[in-house]
């Protein structure tokens, strides 16, 4: 199958309805502000061997994409066209404004993102959906059995699918010194993906080196997310998981209660060790909020 620029168009058009007409996507305790603005969408080769590189830095049991999408699909269905799209949600700028505090992550943040998460994993299944419906095989490895978030001996903490990896291997950015990806919009986004036959075009890498343009990892001088961080999680090698990790917990035990009685709050399933829990989702992001990668990658490139 050649690629389709109809489908190309079909495929964002889909997306950005479904992000931006969604429900989800309004918070009713805000005013009904959004909480992403539009998507962007990556599409990388399933077969690129990149997603053999995910087994040696992310888990090895980090799926193959033709594997996977074979298991899931019908013996009939035609996977010789091999595609992982990956898509961008960014939040919007009042969301983003207002989580520059110095010390705790803020309310409308909080409630953003458990809420766009929960959204995230509802876009996985309904893109998933019109895919099929439309004749083409399709699989979001976040809704599947195969999907699991755990601890790592060499990792600390790893998955069977990174969706950090996966839009890197699909043109989104590159990592920043904080772990995060450096995407056109920014590092405040969230990710998603899935695995198709739907033949569209590839999305080029825009750089060999997936650190840049991290000023920091890039060879110049930035740091100002190792300024943000109050857990004191990063550092010139960048982040220590396990601090990272601890903070997230005390944010959670601190708020979750208080917010989960006061506001909106809308559950997604939460997938730890083999066990899936139905539940809300605290975070901090203070490391990618009020620094120069918050909203773009354009300010770090134009950095002498």
């Amino acid at each position: 199958m050649s690629a389709t620029p109809n489908l190309e168009e079909w495929l964002r058009d889909t997306l950005a309805r479904l992000v931006l007409q969604a429900p989800e996507n309004r918070l009713s305790d805000f005013q009904d502000w959004p909480v992403f603005d539009s998507p962007l969408v990556g599409i990388a080769d399933g077969d690129d061997p990149i997603f053999g590189v995910f087994s040696r830095v992310v888990s090895p049991g980090h799926l193959n994409p033709r594997g996977f999408l074979r298991k899931h699909s019908r013996p009939e269905a035609d996977v010789s066209t091999l595609r992982v799209v990956s898509w961008i949600l960014p939040f919007c700028a009042r969301i983003r404004r207002s989580n520059r505090n110095q010390e705790w992550p803020s309310a409308l943040y909080s409630l953003a993102r458990n809420n766009g998460g929960a959204l995230n994993w509802k876009i996985g299944r309904r893109l998933t959906s019109a895919l099929q419906k439309k004749g083409f095989a399709a699989v979001a490895p976040m809704l599947t059995r195969e999907y699991d978030a755990f601890r790592s001996s060499e990792h600390t903490f790893s998955s069977t699918w990174s969706e950090r990896h996966v839009a890197y291997a699909a043109g989104h950015g590159s990592f920043g010194l904080n772990g995060c990806l450096i995407t056109p919009r920014g590092g405040m986004v969230r990710l998603g993906s899935l695995v198709t036959n739907l033949p569209v075009r590839i999305t080029p890498r825009k750089r060999s080196d997936y650190r840049a343009p991290c000023l920091r990892d890039g060879g110049k001088t930035c740091g100002f997310c190792l300024e943000r961080c109050p857990a004191h999680a990063l550092d010139g090698n960048g982040l220590d998981k396990s601090k990272c990790y601890a903070r997230r917990q005390t944010i959670r035990h601190k708020f979750l209660s208080s917010y989960s009685e006061k506001f909106q709050m809308l559950p997604s399933p939460i997938i730890k060790s083999g066990r899936t829990e139905v539940g809300f989702s605290l975070g901090c992001a203070l490391c990618v909020s009020g620094v120069p990668c918050e909203a773009s990658d354009t300010p770090l490139d134009k950095e002498a």
